[in-house]
Formats: C-alpha cells, sequence, structure tokens
C-alpha cells in the first residue's frame, strides 16, 4: 500500500457484497513504524477521527485488539443550529456522524407550537453530522427552540432528547444611505490598527453577510458571516488587525474581512451620519480621549436638524440668475416654484455642484430681493420660506471707482502700520450689485492685452455701499486681521454696507506715476473707468506718499481732474466709508431746466469745493460751463463742450484755469445747452460766493 495514502477494500468474493473500505491518509496516523490502528470496530471507516497512531509497545497489534480501541458508547450531541438565508431551511449539526435510518421530521419539532412545521429531514451526503430540515412555512424573525430525539449515530447510541436555541430574523433591504460608515481610524499608532464604522441609522435590520466593503480599487470583501444582525441604531466595527483592535479596545465587538486593504491617510469622523458622505463639513478629527469611539456614537456627533439657507442671490445674465445654498441641496426640490422675484418668473432650474440653483427667467429682474421656499437638504430638512438681498449686474451707471491709494505708506521704523495699496468702488444704485466675477485691467498695450486681476467674489455691494479691492497676501481672506484694517482702524471695513475684496499683493501694482484702471463685470464689459495722475492730488500737498486720491463726486465726471483731490482723512484715506473731500448730498434733485450750486457759498479750506446741478427740459448734444469774477472776467472753464444727458453735475474747486486759487467774493456760474447745430437750447447763470474761514 502506498505510504502517501490509499484505499484497503474488503469484499465477499462469493456474492461480490463489500463489507468495508479504508481511505486512509498519513495525517490520519501511522507513520514512524508505527501502524494506523481503528478505534471503534462499530465505527465509521472513511472518518479520521475513527483512526489512530498504534500506541503498542511494538508499533502494531496484528492479531489482537488495537492498543487504541474504544468502542462508542456515547449517543451524539446536538451542538448547533444554522437557518438558511431565507428562513426556509435549518442545518442541523451534531457531534458526530448519525444514522440516516434515525433521522426524519418527527425527530425535529420546535419548542412553541406556533412555529413553522418541520415537513423533511436528511443526512448531509458530504457531512454525516449535518441534518438539513426543510420547514414550512419560513421561519419568521425571533428566538426559537429546536428539540431533536431518537436520532442515533452509526454505533446505535440513541439520543434521547436534546435542544438548542437560536434566533433568526428576516433580513431588509438598505436604501441608500440607511448604512453609513461612520468613523474611519486610516491613522493609528500601530499602522496594522485601522478600522471603520458602519452605523444603522435606518429602523431595519440588516445582514451584515449581504454587505461589502471595498476601498477606492474597488475589490469587494463580504463583511459578516451570513445572517449577522445590525439593528437599527446600532455600530459594527470592522478591523484589519484583531489581536491590535482587542488590545486596544478590548469592550468593542469587532469584524475582520478577510482581504482587508490597508487605508490611505486621508480621512475623519463622521459629524452628523444623516449627512452626506463626501463632504467635508460632514467630518471631523475625533476628540475622544482615545482618539476614537470605534462601536459608539462620534465624539463630533451633531445632528442637522437645520434646513437649508439661501447665502447669495445673483444676475448672472440678462435673462439669468443663480442662487447658492450654504449646503448641498436636493435636486427633487429645486423647481421653479421655489423661486419668486419681482418682474419676472422662473422658467427653468437646473443645479449644479449640489448647492447652486441656476435660473432661467422669463425678463429681465427689477427685485431687490428673491424669495426661496420649500427647499430641502440631504437629510429632508426643509426650508419654509426666506428671503434674501438679490444682486443685480453692474453698469456704468451703478458702480463706480470712488478713492484710489497708490502709492501707500510703508515704513518699517515708523511705529505706524504699513499701508497697502486699495481701489475702492462706490454703489450708487438703490439696489445690491454682485461682485461675483468682477475685473480689473489695467492700460492695455499696443497689441490690446492688459494686466488682468480678478477681485471678484461671491459678494453684493449694498445701495449706497462700498467694496474695497485691496492688496493682500496670497490665502488672507478675513478682513479683521487684514492689513488694510490695521493701517485704517476707523475704516468701518466689517460692516454690511462694505464688501472687502483681497487680491494678490504682487499684482495689484497702482503706478505711482498714473495709470488707467478699470472694472469690468463677468461678462468683461466695462462698467467703470478712470485715468488717474499723480497731479490730481492738492496742490499745497507737500507728501503725497500714503494719501489717497478721493473723488469728490460720484455722480460727476470720473476723469475730471477738479472731481479728485487728496484726502483730508488723518489715516490717508476712507476705505469702506464716504470720503472726507465728498460733496454732502443734496437735500433734493434740482427742478426742470434749472441749475443749482451747494454749498453756497463755500471754501476751499473747509467744503473743498462746490458742486454746480442742472437740470434740462430737453436732451442737449453739449454742456458749456464757464466761470467769470466780478467784473466779468472769465476765470475759468469747467467744461468747453461735452456730451451730455438731461441731467448731470460738476465740481468747481475755488481755482482759475492754471490751477491757482481765485479771490473771495462773488462768481458767476455760466451754463450752456448747445446743439451739435449751433443752437443754445438752454442757458442759465448762477452767483456762488467763495468764502475762507475767518480763523
Amino acid at each position: 500500500y502506498n505510504n502517501g495514502g490509499d484505499t484497503v477494500y474488503l469484499r465477499h468474493s462469493p456474492s461480490d457484497t463489500p463489507l468495508d473500505s479504508v481511505p486512509y491518509d498519513p495525517s490520519w496516523g501511522g507513520s514512524d513504524d508505527r501502524s494506523l490502528e481503528r478505534i471503534d470496530p462499530a465505527g465509521p471507516s472513511d472518518m479520521a477521527s475513527n483512526f489512530a497512531t498504534s500506541e503498542a509497545e511494538a508499533g502494531a497489534t496484528p492479531g489482537a485488539q488495537n492498543s487504541v480501541f474504544d468502542p462508542d458508547e456515547t449517543p451524539p450531541t446536538l451542538e448547533d443550529v444554522t437557518p438558511s438565508r431565507d428562513g426556509d431551511s435549518l442545518t442541523v449539526v451534531f457531534s458526530e456522524p448519525v444514522d440516516a435510518a434515525t433521522v426524519s421530521p418527527n425527530a425535529f419539532q420546535f419548542e412553541a407550537g406556533d412555529a413553522p412545521s418541520i415537513t423533511a429531514a436528511q443526512v448531509a451526503p458530504s457531512a454525516p453530522s449535518r441534518v438539513r430540515c426543510a420547514l414550512s412555512p419560513s421561519l419568521d424573525t425571533g428566538d426559537y427552540t429546536l428539540v431533536v430525539s431518537g436520532v442515533a449515530d452509526s454505533r446505535g447510541n440513541v439520543l434521547e432528547e436534546g435542544q438548542v436555541s437560536f434566533s433568526y430574523f428576516v433580513p431588509e433591504t438598505p436604501a441608500p444611505k440607511e448604512v453609513v460608515v461612520s468613523e474611519i481610524m486610516y491613522a493609528p499608532p500601530t499602522a496594522s490598527n485601522e478600522f471603520v464604522e458602519l452605523y444603522n441609522r435606518s429602523d431595519k435590520t440588516i445582514d451584515l453577510g449581504r454587505l461589502q466593503i471595498a476601498d477606492e480599487d474597488r475589490d469587494f470583501t463580504t463583511i459578516a458571516p451570513p445572517l449577522t444582525p445590525l439593528a437599527p441604531d446600532e455600530y459594527v466595527v470592522l478591523v484589519r488587525d484583531t489581536a491590535a483592535f482587542a488590545a486596544t479596545y478590548p469592550s468593542v465587538a469587532f469584524f475582520a474581512p478577510d482581504g482587508w486593504d490597508a487605508l490611505n491617510n486621508g480621512g475623519d469622523t463622521v459629524v452628523d451620519p444623516r449627512g452626506p458622505s463626501d463632504r467635508p463639513s460632514n467630518f471631523a478629527s475625533s476628540t475622544a480621549p482615545d482618539g476614537a469611539t470605534p462601536g459608539a456614537q462620534n465624539s463630533r456627533f451633531e445632528r442637522d436638524t437645520a434646513p437649508p439657507q439661501p447665502t447669495f442671490a445673483e444676475q448672472t445674465d440678462s435673462m439669468a440668475a443663480a442662487v447658492v445654498f450654504g449646503e448641498p441641496v436636493q435636486a427633487e426640490s429645486i423647481q421653479p416654484s421655489a423661486f419668486q422675484l419681482e418682474g419676472t418668473t422662473v422658467t427653468q432650474v437646473v443645479l449644479s455642484a449640489d448647492s447652486i440653483a441656476h435660473l432661467s427667467l422669463s425678463g429681465r429682474p427689477t427685485a431687490s430681493t428673491v424669495v426661496v421656499n420649500n427647499v430641502r437638504d440631504l437629510v429632508g430638512n426643509q426650508l419654509t420660506q426666506a428671503t434674501l438681498p438679490f444682486a443685480r449686474q453692474p453698469t456704468p451707471d451703478t458702480l463706480v471707482i470712488n478713492e484710489l491709494l497708490f502709492d501707500p505708506l510703508a515704513e518699517d521704523f515708523d511705529d505706524r502700520p504699513n499701508q497697502v495699496e486699495y481701489v475702492e468702488l462706490y454703489n450708487l444704485a438703490e439696489y445690491p450689485v454682485t461682485l461675483n466675477g468682477l475685473l480689473l485691467t489695467d492700460r492695455p498695450t499696443e497689441e490690446g492685452t492688459a494686466d488682468t486681476i480678478r477681485a471678484g467674489r461671491r459678494r453684493a455691494v449694498a445701495p449706497g455701499g462700498f467694496a474695497v479691492v485691496a492688496a493682500a497676501p496670497e490665502g488672507a481672506t478675513s478682513v479683521r486681521q487684514s492689513q488694510l484694517a490695521a493701517a485704517f482702524p476707523e475704516a468701518p471695513l466689517t460692516r454690511d454696507s462694505v464688501a472687502y475684496l483681497p487680491v494678490d499683493a504682487t499684482q495689484l501694482g497702482l503706478r505711482n506715476d498714473g495709470d488707467l484702471v478699470r472694472v469690468h463685470r463677468r461678462d468683461r464689459a466695462v462698467v467703470a473707468a478712470v485715468d488717474y495722475v499723480p497731479d490730481w492730488h492738492a496742490a499745497g500737498l507737500a507728501e503725497t506718499n500714503g494719501t489717497a486720491l478721493e473723488r469728490i463726486s460720484p455722480t460727476a465726471d470720473a476723469n475730471a481732474p477738479d472731481n479728485w483731490t487728496s484726502s483730508t482723512a488723518p489715516a490717508g484715506g476712507t476705505p469702506g466709508a464716504t470720503n472726507a473731500v465728498s460733496l454732502a448730498p443734496p437735500d433734493d434733485a434740482p427742478e426742470a431746466a434749472s441749475l443749482r450750486i451747494r454749498p453756497d457759498p463755500f471754501s476751499i479750506e473747509q467744503d473743498g469745493a462746490t458742486r454746480i446741478q442742472y437740470s434740462l427740459g430737453e436732451v442737449p448734444n453739449l454742456v458749456r460751463v464757464r466761470i467769470y469774477d466780478a467784473r466779468g472776467r472769465k476765470v475759468r472753464t469747467l467744461e468747453k463742450a461735452r456730451l451730455a444727458g438731461r441731467t448731470g453735475e460738476l465740481v468747481w474747486n475755488g481755482r482759475d484755469d492754471a490751477g491757482d486759487r481765485v479771490r473771495i467774493g462773488p462768481y458767476v456760474v455760466l451754463f450752456e445747452a448747445v446743439r451739435a447745430e449751433g443752437g443754445t437750447i438752454t442757458q442759465r447763470k448762477e452767483t456762488v460766493i467763495l468764502a475762507r474761514p475767518l480763523n
């Protein structure tokens, strides 16, 4: 016989009847000059458990009782019962092979009378210690006790009665997000002590044996054996190294799926299990003393019960708008009926990036607010209604350049915070204006190219409010900690009426010898432009370094030298506030075909300039404005021939055409509106007094 294993057959020759056969293998025993002996002659001949290496001194017992002889006189015992996944059968496990002749449905009964009936019982052909019992109807969720009696082993030892209890549940199929990844230990002190925690946030009992897990390679591995329940509101922990995890968290149960791959060091802990699984805002590092909370509620758990809130709304095109939410929202709740804008209706809505609603409109919007209602976030919190400002696109009539600091004071040893370059914009409109996509450019080259600064943010400037584009270190976005706030501590930069737009300090680059500054909206249309020169500073100012150029009137000509002068603010400028040299707004607008001068009298020292406002009944082609002294001598031409509309404004700073201060006294302002073909259609004269303070 082969040393590597063989089969010994025994038969009755005349009748050709098989009597016995032993398919032995070296693993059964019988090596090193010792025989393989049968333990119980009445026991099975094809099971290693009934054979052993001879214990005889001679190494064998030929022709005598085997040295390991030990006849089986013990009946089989009931060891385990495993229900099938569908609950329509049981696998009953005995301690040893059983006699198929003693196995019948009557030998297997449930202790409870309302349990299913056992309709068939059969020994498994390949595993004679297992019996499969068919059930009708199938098991329901609950606890059961199976009673077995009259089953014998192959020697004839009969089990009088045995029982074993087990539980069964009807697995429910989880919907997406009902079982979530709740915690990830991806960078433990010991590399092998990684774990992933799952949480059942549903009211279903889930079969872990039907769940699989994988990393980004998507090589899925089954989590647990079949019919392993995960009850509602329960956690389960999946580990790589059972010994390491048990040593660190001895009281936490776990499973160790086969084929676990190491986690990349790039994850965190879930804040709200109902929230999105792909948003950084829903994850945070554990604050637990042990650094993790496997199998328990996360240390950073915070249930999201707040509805989604719109944070920004703007006009994006002539008949389009966008509403931005502070968190992802359900696409099904983003419907045209969820948005109301005065003067137009929403015809279509498209959601992008899970949180931006793009609205198609039936007409050009005229609203200053947008109403949003019945929008839900990803966990089902519903916004009943919210109203927020609606920012319209800027136009040349709404957004103007109001202040420039092109030569900031930057002395490291003067005990003053260094200034930074800035451009201040002012909103003349009675509605919010969007700053999203705003661009700044300088003077174009001969090829038509210009340096471009992307200054826009998802911000709006309020009616009568300011936006300040200021140089800042890369990545610095907080106005409170900005160098601009440090240099101008009295500036109201944190007010709602001020929008702070930091740009890279290396990009702003306002030239000290003058330059063109243009403001473009998102579609590249120019909405404001100033071609400034340093000569616009006050003539009597000895040092212009650290002093901003301020616009005297935001509605007067942006490129008129008389409409700009040096800031008189102690800090050198007024970013985010009314200009120090600004003319006070009139109490009411001038009447038709009228000329109005305010203040009158005025002084250069106290007022800086006076505002000359005109209103016409017809639209002229050209406007001409000249100023005469009391003797009728012309001292200043404010406008030679400028195209104008029905209304307008000019500024006189009390100086003549040479830039010198004129004498105090009365002066006559002669205003003429002239058609291009030569006919004067309107002429007005008004007197204004130039004064001087007595002290």
